[in-house]
């Protein structure tokens, strides 16, 4: 079984990849907030800069994803990539928010699966790469994503990952395992299942329900409880260590944005993303994290989140 961690735009950059790896584990695979892909002479490393082996950790098994519907350009950031060491690209044809959708783009192109096999034809004919694709069950219903799949299943693909969720729902409402089952069940690619894993208690019933599934990617579950790729790999970890752990993870993070951003309201704007998801078993009531919204000084952040280790010590 593999366990992968989805990309999540403006987090899961290089710093707190290379901190999670380091502090918890247990992720196969990194997959990187999507490249958006654009008419340019040149691909340059400007555009590829999270990605660039000087700025991630050797150890860390990284998936760069793009974003786009054309696929010359998609060849040509792909070719870039691939020239930098990278050899699987993902696609990602499954975000579902209205600023990507609206232009054809992520979960936008669902509705049109000739746009998608014009992009394919064009991307998978260079070999120094593999193509893998993230999609959802389709924009707003399963008949899409069945006709995306006839599609993707004439191309040499890596791999689908599926999100159980429509394009139209956002991240609201639940899953939904039957359309997921039946859309995986046409796929003749190998299948990650991704959506609302949240606990140990939620992958093994996702798990047991799918037992044909054997890749698994996590998103926010692994955001709020960096543990739970530990838990479901089998591993412990004690509780006295786990506050130390995690406010090490802490600080590695905040130290890292200090020196990417300047002034303190950026630097406080910046960690509350990192809140948003950890509150939820650290500061279970909110109150911590009501406070730490209304932050500007670091100084102030600070003994904010040390009263949050403390009262979880």
């Amino acid at each position: 079984m593999n366990l992968f961690l989805a990309p999540i735009q403006g987090m899961t950059i290089a710093g707190y990849r290379n901190a999670f790896a380091r502090h918890f584990g247990n992720i196969d695979a990194y997959y990187t907030p999507f490249i958006s892909s654009s008419e340019v002479d040149k691909v340059n490393n400007l555009l590829l800069k999270d990605i660039l082996p000087e700025y991630n950790d050797p150890a860390v098994k990284l998936v760069p994803q793009l974003l786009g519907n054309d696929g010359a350009q998609f060849k040509a950031f792909a070719c870039a990539i691939s020239d930098i060491g990278y050899h699987e690209i993902n696609w990602n044809i499954g975000c579902p928010y209205p600023t990507v959708t609206k232009k054809k783009k992520g979960s936008g192109i669902l509705q049109h699966p000739d746009m998608i096999k014009k992009v394919l034809d064009t991307a998978c004919s260079d070999s120094s790469y593999t193509v893998t694709v993230k999609m959802r069950l389709g924009w707003d219903k399963l008949e899409e994503g069945m006709r995306v799949m006839d599609v993707l299943n004439d191309y040499p693909l890596g791999g689908v990952i599926i999100h159980a969720r429509t394009g139209i729902q956002m991240y609201e409402g639940h899953v939904d395992l039957e359309e997921f089952e039946t859309l995986a069940a046409s796929c003749k690619h190998e299948v990650t299942y991704n959506g609302d894993i949240f606990t140990h208690d939620d992958f093994l019933r996702i798990s047991s329900r799918l037992p044909f599934i054997k890749n698994f990617m996590l998103g926010r579950g692994a955001l709020s409880d960096p543990f739970l790729p530990t838990v479901i790999k089998g591993q412990t970890v004690s509780d006295a260590n786990k506050i130390s752990i995690v406010r090490e993870f802490h600080n590695e993070i905040f130290n890292y944005y200090k020196c990417k951003l300047s002034g303190d309201k950026h630097l406080c704007d910046k960690m509350k993303e990192f809140w948003y998801y950890m509150h939820v078993h650290l500061d279970k009531d909110g109150k911590y994290m009501k406070k730490i919204k209304k932050c500007h000084r670091t100084s102030e952040y600070l003994e904010l989140v040390n009263q949050i280790f403390h009262s979880n010590s």
